[in-house]
């Protein structure tokens, strides 16, 4: 099952007990996230290093997607005017101006570097297992937060369907520890006991064209209720095998991102996943052209700020229940109208408790950095 539809199927039923059931839910979803295949149009984000799914890292999942899905959204309201004008202008400079350009032996190197909370709660599982303080806390029960701060490289080379390299060492930096000085143990008990769902020690994969490589699986036979087999491969930039066939115009390609990214109504899950596809700059620029157009036609987008030519637009989601994270949702992108590009991403709870963690720490951010660089390292 699709983790986003396990979390809806979660929180299907309505009760009041809505803080339980976010804590519940948070164990089980954040349990499949690390076992569970990723179906080939779902999204790869970090969690200190670690790919996951549904446009979101895992800790974000915890605390984004079950959020949302555990109380209903009020009624949005259009993108304001302003939000619209800066997207048609970025929309403008991508197709008016020019992609960099690569010599033969040169890459592009596409340079994440993010930051995200994790909360412990020192009291969860039986205390053998070191991840279960992690994968179980919620803010109510947290006894401590680390925020965590990590630098992924993507390596893509002059010719694309050469060998791409991704640069996963630069993981699991301590920025920050709030409350229980065990804390910082604790975390790092997790990263020594979870390799898998951290970076490999030597951080470095070849991409044959861009391409994550799969163990063939046998196709069950007839008959049989087992999964059918994935692709395998599938590539970097999730939706190349339909560049050619996705549509420019801005409403019909924001009806074919809801169908693809499986959900009909949640604007806030499109505008994240928009900003993560371009934050690769791997699109046709045509394409990353429509995909900014889309942002404008998404309900509560407007201007949070400029900062000379990075202007900051922001989805406010708002809850009609209270949570552990309180009545909001903000997720912002950083877009550079001079280039066209998001350079930027973070989300946000601004009416959390700040019983824990100051106020103005974003749950998770992204800053996004493009360059061309005569080398890449290899494995």
């Amino acid at each position: 099952m699709d983790q986003l539809e396990h979390v809806r199927e979660i929180e299907s039923a309505p009760d009041a007990a809505a803080t339980a059931r976010i804590a519940r839910a948070r164990g089980r979803v954040m349990s499949e996230v690390s076992t569970s295949a990723r179906r080939r149009h779902r999204m790869r984000w970090v969690w200190g290093g670690t790919a996951t799914v549904g446009g979101l890292s895992a800790a974000a999942i915890a605390a984004t997607v079950i959020l949302a899905g555990a109380v209903a959204p009020v009624v949005t309201q259009p993108a304001s005017a302003a939000a619209a004008e800066v997207v048609s202008e970025a929309a403008e400079m991508v197709v008016t101006g020019t992609d960099p350009s690569l010599q033969p032996g040169e890459y592009l190197r596409v340079r994440e570097t993010y930051e995200l909370v994790a909360l412990w709660d020192a009291d969860a599982g039986d205390g053998t297992d070191p991840i279960a303080g992690f994968n179980m806390a919620s803010l109510l029960t947290a006894e401590g937060a680390v925020l965590q701060r990590g630098v992924r490289d993507l390596y893509v080379p002059a010719e694309r369907s050469g060998d791409w390299v991704q640069d996963d060492r630069g993981v699991n930096d301590v920025v920050q520890v709030w409350g229980d000085p065990r804390t910082a143990d604790a975390f790092a008990g997790l990263v020594a006991a979870a390799p898998a769902r951290d970076a490999d020690p030597d951080g470095l994969t070849v991409l044959p064209g861009g391409a994550y490589q799969r163990t063939p699986q046998e196709t069950p036979s007839p008959g049989s209720t087992a999964a059918a087999p994935q692709s395998a491969e599938e590539f970097y930039d999730l939706f190349r095998p339909f560049y050619d066939v996705m549509p420019r115009d801005p409403q019909q390609l924001l009806d074919w991102y809801r169908d693809h990214l499986q959900t009909s109504s949640d604007d806030w899950y499109v505008f994240q996943a928009i900003g993560r596809l371009l934050g690769t700059d791997l699109m046709p620029a045509d394409l990353r052209a429509a995909s900014l157009r889309v942002l404008g036609l998404l309900g509560n987008v407007d201007v949070a700020g400029t900062n000379g030519t990075v202007t900051t637009l922001a989805m406010t989601t708002q809850f009609t229940e209270e949570t552990e994270f309180g009545d909001q949702l903000v997720s912002e992108l950083d877009i550079d109208t001079s280039t066209g590009r998001i350079v930027g991403i973070r989300e946000g709870y601004p009416h959390r408790s700040t019983s824990l963690m100051p106020a103005g720490v974003p749950w998770a951010s992204w800053s996004i950095e493009v360059s061309i660089v005569d080398s890449a390292p290899m494995p």
